[in-house]
């Protein structure tokens, strides 16, 4: 079949027209849909994306992650970009008095008790108006979806460290199983040449099954940490990713903490109270200013409290953790004692027994005390850049 040229024209103009929209199409099935994926593809480069759609999950990426693919999270920023241009947002004070009016122009003249029901859905509106305005403020949104993410992501941090602790746990729990196997030989063995008691077996073996138990307790409790750390950044529960080591935490970073700057920093970084001073440059009622007035100075006392309380957690953490290293390197010592003794005849087996477990569980301890140094750190850097502070808001 020939063209004409004009008839050309049409049908290149109509093919162009057709690749348009399906490079709008292709466009919105792998951006827009992207499922539990909150930024549109295009928002970061390919490489970003490779970097955190990889088998290694790195401390450094945690809040990304979260911001991407925390099905919470997520769901928050899509609803957020979904209702931007709806009227969700930032409502005109007269526009709101305007709607509440007019629901209650609908609502009366059809009966007594429907007419009541309206006025006092009226007077209750009315009443309201500034938290409905504070409320649909994009700045307050906003603020209050970022502290989420914040939220969500150092409880995630918390969670990788209750891997290890974990970890560690469970090896502490098998070390504790071996130690009462010995008892309770020891003590049936007493029993055979009547030096012991039913009683004393009956005793050990409880005791023995009590630390079975709590093996099996504690394994489960690991599992979880990882499934949920897994299941709120993107992976399958059931998924194998190198997942990152907790960073170092040292005594200089520690001793360089001035907790006076530190809460001045936190009054200026609080979630909390960047919403309350925002909601009071909003309010226009003489009840919602007091009484968002009132929140403020009770949220920035709590700022304060909060900075103190986290602080004095991180101090008693270091000096337990001192402490325990101190123990460690006691029991090190008794147990090298203890192990010369033997191999001359001046200790025995059970004696040589004990002071090993004793040394082996305080290397554990001295793990698991560290992990929870790091862990208060933590916790105290972010109440210190945003987290302070836990007033009406959460």
């Amino acid at each position: 079949m020939i063209f004409s040229e004009k008839k050309l024209a049409i049908a290149m103009v109509g093919v162009m027209v057709m690749e348009s929209f399906a490079a709008v199409a292709a466009e919105r099935a792998t951006i827009d849909y992207a499922p539990r994926q909150t930024s549109y593809e295009r928002e970061r480069s390919a490489e970003e994306w490779a970097k955190l759609r990889d088998d290694n999950l790195e401390w450094d990426e945690i809040q990304t992650l979260v911001h991407e693919y925390n099905p919470t999270v997520s769901a928050i920023w899509i609803n957020y970009r979904d209702n931007n241009d709806t009227g969700t947002y930032d409502l005109d004070y007269d526009d709101v008095i305007s709607n509440i009016e007019s629901t209650y122009d609908a609502a009366v003249g059809i009966s007594d008790a429907g007419d009541a029901a309206a006025e006092l859905k009226r007077k209750q509106s009315l009443a309201s108006v500034d938290t409905v305005i504070q409320n649909s403020d994009r700045e307050v949104v906003t603020l209050g979806y970022k502290k989420t993410e914040v939220t969500t992501a150092e409880a995630i941090k918390q969670q990788i460290i209750a891997i290890y602790t974990g970890e560690l746990t469970t090896k502490l729990d098998e070390l504790t199983i071996q130690q009462d196997q010995n008892l309770l030989q020891q003590a049936q063995r007493k029993l055979q040449v009547g030096s012991g008691t039913e009683l004393d077996v009956l005793t050990a073996e409880k005791t023995l099954k009590d630390a079975e138990a709590a093996l099996q307790k504690d394994k489960a409790a690991q599992v979880k940490s990882k499934q949920t750390v897994l299941v709120n950044l993107g992976w399958k529960y059931d998924a194998d990713p190198v997942i990152c080591q907790v960073p170092e935490v040292t005594d200089e970073m520690i001793n360089a903490i001035n907790l006076s700057e530190d809460i001045s920093k936190a009054m200026g970084n609080s979630y909390t109270l960047k919403i309350d001073e925002r909601k009071l440059a909003l309010a226009e009622a003489d009840g919602t200013v007091s009484s968002t007035t009132i929140t403020l100075s009770t949220d920035k006392n709590q700022v304060q409290s909060d900075m103190t309380a986290k602080y004095n957690a991180l101090i008693t953490a270091q000096n337990s953790f001192a402490k325990q290293q101190l123990n460690e390197m006691s029991l090190m010592e008794t147990y090298m004692k203890v192990q010369r003794g033997y191999a001359t005849g001046a200790s025995s087996l059970r004696e040589l027994e004990t002071a090993q477990y004793d040394y082996e569980s305080a290397v554990i301890n001295t793990q698991l005390k560290k992990y929870a140094l790091q862990g208060a750190y933590f916790t105290y850097i972010s109440y210190r850049d945003g987290l302070a502070g836990s007033g009406s808001n959460g």
